[in-house]
Formats: structure tokens, C-alpha cells, sequence
């Protein structure tokens, strides 16, 4: 996590979006409500000011953003083979460059900016612009370590589709997954959306599953079968400590982290599994559910006020909605023999989950009320959907591609924009964190 990173919006910029018509803003913003068409947009090569001599850092900087706005399926990034200008021969605010250099290809949108390095102290400032109306949108400025310039350019593509949509960019979070690309076992691993920083987070000759991630991306809680019977572990991931989660209730099969760090659990007793409520030792606070049913798969809302579950209480796995204080449950689904998985949406409206079909899984949205269920996925087995920090993406695990892999879809459509895991191995059971930054 870049830590040492400050960000600094230019004051000139956020006066010139004040001040600019209201005609004219609409005309750089897209409607979220509505499939976007991609934006043709040029990502120039930041300036050298001092310490970059190689280009390094702007190199890593560029492939960075460029990959994260590719992904994001608002813009289509023009080919820097067929850029004009030169970036260390020119200026890279307004009055130091021409616009026509770059409305010649066709972009409406331009990133410009400078490096500044010293040692391992990076200074990077980068620019959005309206290339129509030839006008600077906005700009930051980010200073941290060279190991930082990922996350400098993760935290500016954010900012740019938040000054093109008026909504947060989700590229400032991580996917934790399941992958057997170390072996034959499954282990547990984290990475940037874009695939940057995987880190390996169990090493263990067995089977890990579930993970989920607390908001912030601090903590994440896994099932392991490490001891030879099923466990939940909770592991602080900045100082790289785990901590067992028995409460003496049974087998673990599962569970999620709530946003002020309590656990939400499923075990297995007496041919029947029921759902509790931990504090981050383990110890029980209450149940949840209490029936002779099978309770598994919870997802804990944003606002922490209520859980989403599978349930075979009424004969078929269905997916039920209840309050975290405790209370009668609300079947949601009712279409389909059997519904599980699933996740609420961060502003907790909607619910993602996975549906047998023909034989397959298939990913569905729900309102968190019940009804308006719609199918997104159509090929290969679709499972353990997990929504994006900003609402917009839905990532999980598929077979569309022979192996199992993470891909990322819009929550919106459907529309299936990329693989988000490659090489080696089948990965599977997405976990997508909240924002790490401010």
C-alpha cells in the first residue's frame, strides 16, 4: 500500500470545471445509467524534469494507467506509435503544447505531465484534457518511491473517471482469488486489478478457499485445510499475521468480514449449518440463524446493517436476506432451483449471484428487495461474483476460456470487458476490497 503517496488536486483546475459552461461539461460526461461508448483518448509520455533519464518511470507510470482505463471500458487508448508530438520536446499544460498535434488522431481526451526523480523520491504530476474544447479538466500531483509509481497511476485513473462520470474509478482496490498456479493446492493470493503486486498470501500444502477482504483491504479472512479439518483464518495483512477463528461451534465452511471488523461465520454441526456473528477473536456474539436448515455463503452489506445468505430452508438453496441484529429472514430469489453465492452491490441495492442453468452457472443481479432478476453471463460455468468498490464491475471466476480464470464484467450489461488473471493454474473465488486510499 503506497502510504507515502499525498495527492494534491490543482487548484487551477478544479476553478477552471467551476467556471466552465454547463453545455460544455456535459458534452466530456458520460452517463453511468447507460452502456458507455468507449472514448478515443492519448496517453503522452510524462516530461522529464529531472531523474528519469531512461524514461522508466514514465514507461511504468503510462502502462499502468493505460492498462486500468482500457479496462475500465470508457476509453479507447490511441497507439502512442501514432503520436506527433514529442513529450520531452514539449510543454505538457496548457499553452505549451498544440491541441491539434492531438485532435488530428482523433482524441477527445489527452493525459499529459511531468517526472521529477531524486534517489528513490518520485514527484509525478499528470493532467486531464478536453481535447474538443482544448481545456485542462483536472490534474494531481503525486509524490512517493519508485515503487509507488503504480499506484500514482492507479489513483489517477480513478480520478480520471471521476472527472468523466462523476463517479470513482475502482482501480485503487485489490482482488484476493484462489489459484493453483503454484502447484497443485490451492493457495490464496492478492493483486492489483490490473494484476500488479501478486502476492502470495498462504504457502501451505492443501486447500484454501473463500477469502474475503475487510473494506479497507487490511485484513482478509480465508478457509483453510491446513490442520486437516476446516478452519477460518483471519490475517493481518500489513504485519503478516493470522489468527485462527474456532469458536468450538463445529466445522467451518465459510464466512465474510463486516465493515468494523466483526465475522459473520457458517459451521456445520449435527448435519446442519447455521450462520453466527463473531467479534475479530472468534468469539460468539450471537446466532444468526438457528434451524435444522444448511446456512452458508454470507455477504455482509457496506453499511453493515444486513447479510445476504444461501439457505435450503425451503427444499432448494435460495438466497435470503436479514437483518445483522438478528430477526426473520427474506427469500429473495425465487426463479431457479438453485441460487447461492451471493454479494451485495456497495450501496447495497442490488445482489450478484450465481445460478445453475442447463447444467452451468450463470451469474444474476437481484434487487437486495427481491425481484428484477437479470442474467449476465450466457457461456461457459460462471461462479462467486464480487462487486467493485464503485458499483460499476462485477469480477468472477469463469471456464469460458478452458481454464478457470477471474474475468471482469459490467454490472450494468453484462458485457464481459477482459481477463483479469493469466498463465499457469485455474483461479477462482474473487474477493474485491473497498478503496485502500482517501
Amino acid at each position: 500500500m503506497m502510504k507515502s503517496v499525498i495527492k494534491i488536486v490543482f487548484a487551477a483546475a478544479a476553478l477552471m470545471l467551476a467556471l466552465a459552461p454547463s453545455a460544455a461539461l456535459a458534452q466530456i460526461r458520460f452517463d453511468i445509467s447507460k452502456a458507455p461508448t468507449a472514448a478515443p483518448i492519448a496517453v503522452s509520455a510524462l516530461k522529464n524534469l529531472a531523474g528519469d533519464d531512461d524514461h522508466s518511470v514514465s514507461a511504468e507510470f503510462d502502462r499502468v494507467l493505460m492498462r486500468d482505463l482500457k479496462l475500465s471500458s470508457y476509453f479507447r487508448i490511441i497507439s502512442p506509435k501514432f503520436y506527433i508530438e514529442d513529450a520531452q520536446n514539449s510543454g505538457y499544460d496548457i499553452g505549451q503544447f498544440n491541441f491539434s498535434d492531438w485532435s488530428s488522431l482523433g482524441a477527445d481526451f489527452l493525459v499529459k505531465g511531468a517526472v521529477k526523480a531524486s534517489g528513490d523520491s518520485i514527484m509525478v504530476e499528470a493532467l486531464l484534457f478536453d481535447v474538443p474544447q482544448q481545456r485542462r479538466i483536472m490534474g494531481k500531483r503525486f509524490t512517493g518511491g519508485l515503487g509507488d509509481v503504480g499506484e500514482m497511476a492507479r489513483r489517477f485513473a480513478d480520478a480520471v473517471l471521476q472527472a468523466a462520470t462523476g463517479v470513482r474509478g475502482p482501480f485503487d482496490s485489490k482482488l484476493a482469488f484462489v489459484s493453483t498456479r503454484g502447484g497443485r493446492f490451492k493457495e490464496v493470493y492478492t493483486a492489483w486489478l490490473d494484476g500488479g503486486d501478486l502476492f502470495r498470501v498462504t504457502d501451505n500444502p492443501t486447500i484454501n478457499l473463500f477469502p474475503s477482504f475487510d473494506s479497507g483491504a487490511r485484513h482478509l479472512l480465508y478457509l483453510s485445510y491446513k490442520t486437516y479439518t476446516p478452519v477460518l483464518y483471519l490475517v493481518d495483512l500489513s504485519r503478516k499475521v493470522e489468527t485462527p477463528i474456532a469458536p468450538g461451534l463445529g466445522q467451518a465452511v465459510g464466512g465474510a468480514l463486516t465493515p468494523d471488523g466483526r465475522i459473520v461465520a457458517a459451521y456445520s454441526r449435527g448435519g446442519h449449518t447455521n450462520l453466527y456473528l463473531l467479534d475479530s477473536s472468534g468469539g460468539e456474539i450471537r446466532a444468526l440463524t438457528q434451524n435444522r436448515a444448511i446456512n452458508v455463503s454470507p455477504s455482509v452489506c457496506a453499511d453493515g446493517s444486513q447479510i445476504a445468505f444461501t439457505s435450503d430452508r425451503s427444499g432448494t438453496p435460495q438466497i435470503y436476506v436479514e437483518s445483522l441484529d438478528g430477526g426473520d429472514a427474506r427469500r429473495v430469489t425465487y426463479q431457479g432451483s438453485y441460487n447461492t453465492a451471493p454479494a451485495f452491490s456497495p450501496d447495497c441495492k442490488k445482489i450478484a449471484y450465481e445460478s445453475r442453468e442447463g447444467g452451468a452457472f450463470q451469474i444474476f443481479t437481484i434487487d437486495a428487495g427481491g425481484g428484477n432478476a437479470r442474467q449476465l453471463t450466457v457461456s461457459g460455468s460462471n461462479e462467486s461474483p464480487t462487486w467493485s468498490p464503485d458499483g460499476r464491475y462485477i469480477a468472477f471466476g469463469s471456464t469460458r476460456g478452458g481454464r478457470s480464470r477471474i474475468y471482469l464484467m459490467r454490472a450494468l450489461d453484462g458485457y464481459v470487458i477482459a481477463p483479469l488473471t493469466e498463465g499457469e493454474g485455474n483461479d477462482s473465488n474473487p474477493s474485491w476490497s473497498g478503496w485502500l486510499g482517501d
